[in-house]
């Protein structure tokens, strides 16, 4: 028996049981405990899990309802799984079920991770955590590893009356009486950013430091896919009304700032318009879908404010925010660039730009990637990898949607 102990962010979690998933042998039980989940995670491992299945391996999930942490939404993805689905839930009060446990059990070596890592983006890669990770080689380890099993039984084997096996009836009743909220209510619980109003800015800067994390690896191509429809679906439902229109009062924005966002992204990958040539303003577009999909990463509409430029007898609408981007290349990691960048949205045209002159001055143009993060309240960080790098081939791979209307491509991780 080996016990190691994973300090996230030093590792994450997320990493480590992707790894074991694609372990070979294939463990021949899994068992997942977990308080809240999101449905980013589970989709990330949906692909791994649905194989395992279906190569006989039996897969439980143990889940929480407590305090708002877990979604309706989650319940009826992984429902659709065809796999062994618990809750647990107290009636009374003050009874919540909390645990984060991993288990992957084999013929040959078992994995039994448990501390504090909810099945969530931030219990999975971007909040501090610890764990214990103790594995077991078998036969030689099978006492102890009996004992563990035993141990931890009633969360590994949960039965009683606060255990419901996750049916479409009980998910139904859950959804019907209120029991789980809506994805992004359930999110509010989980955030780390919160939207602000500015309110409580330090005049004279914040008062905490920060902390570069890894970006988690790339969100899966089905679940943007998936998001992505209910926004196009949703503007189709949406008759825009032109300004100037008799009872038209204020116009609906291109953005708007009604629907909760679907994500909570870490990182922002696009490949970039055509940038080098005398007439090029130096602007890069991003799409509004992808605005749409993140408002909070972006800051929409908080941190913008609207300006009316009258030109040639027709006002110019934008919105403008001023943030500070720190902006290099990842063939000159030494030079890095700090400045305030103008992001703003042109109502009139419905589109939002980003005008970024270093990357300009560092030979960004077409088809080439930015990776860019949201590292502060007022800050970003912009990162060029131009073809032929290997960063480029590694962040390419996350820009798997298209722009509407273009040969550009979009992600988040």
């Amino acid at each position: 028996m080996n016990v190691t102990f994973i300090a996230q962010p030093d590792a994450q979690l997320g990493r480590i049981l992707t790894e074991l998933l694609d372990a070979t042998p294939p463990p021949s039980r899994i068992v997942f405990v977990s308080a809240f989940v999101s449905i980013q995670t589970i989709v990330r491992i949906k692909a791994q899990i649905l194989a395992l299945k279906d190569e006989g391996t039996h897969v439980r999930f143990v889940l929480g309802i407590d305090l708002g942490g877990t979604s309706g939404e989650v319940l009826k993805e992984l429902q659709g799984w065809g796999i062994d689905i618990r809750i647990v839930k107290h009636r009374i009060p003050g009874h919540t079920f909390h645990p984060k446990i991993y288990f992957l059990g084999g013929p040959k070596k078992a994995e039994i991770i448990i501390g504090s890592n909810n099945l969530t983006e931030g219990g999975f890669f971007g909040n501090y955590e610890g764990s214990a990770r103790v594995t077991y080689l078998l036969p030689d380890d099978s006492d102890s590893f009996t004992t563990a099993c035993d141990e931890l039984r009633r969360f590994l084997d949960p039965d009683g009356p606060v255990v419901y096996e996750l049916t479409s009836e009980f998910l139904e009743d859950l959804i019907e009486r209120g029991e789980v909220p809506s994805e992004a209510e359930a999110r509010l619980g989980r955030d780390v950013v919160r939207r602000s109003s500015g309110k409580t800015r330090q005049r004279d800067g914040s008062l905490f430091g920060t902390e570069d994390f890894d970006p988690p690896p790339p969100l899966p191509a089905e679940l943007l896919e998936r998001l992505l429809a209910g926004i196009r679906k949703r503007r189709r439902s949406t008759t825009r009304v032109p300004p100037g229109s008799p009872g038209s009062g204020e116009p609906e924005l291109p953005i708007d700032d009604q629907v909760s966002d679907p994500l909570l992204p870490a990182a922002f990958y696009m490949t970039l318009p055509t940038l080098q040539g005398s007439k090029l303003p130096g602007e890069g577009r991003i799409p509004l879908e992808a605005i749409k999909l993140a408002k909070q990463f972006w800051g929409w509409p908080d941190e913008y404010t609207k300006k009316v430029s009258p030109r040639s007898g027709n006002d110019r609408v934008y919105w403008n925010w001023r943030p500070s981007w720190r902006i290099w290349s990842v063939e000159s990691p030494s030079q890095r660039s700090n400045q305030i960048v103008r992001m703003y949205m042109y109502e009139n045209s419905s589109d939002f730009r980003f005008y970024v002159r270093p990357l300009v001055n560092a030979g960004a143009d077409l088809g080439d990637v930015v990776r860019i993060r949201r590292i502060g309240q007022d800050e970003f960080e912009c990162i060029l990898a131009r073809k032929g790098t290997p960063y480029y081939d590694e962040w390419i791979k996350s820009c798997t949607q298209p722009v509407r209307n273009s040969k550009r491509r979009f992600g988040y991780a």
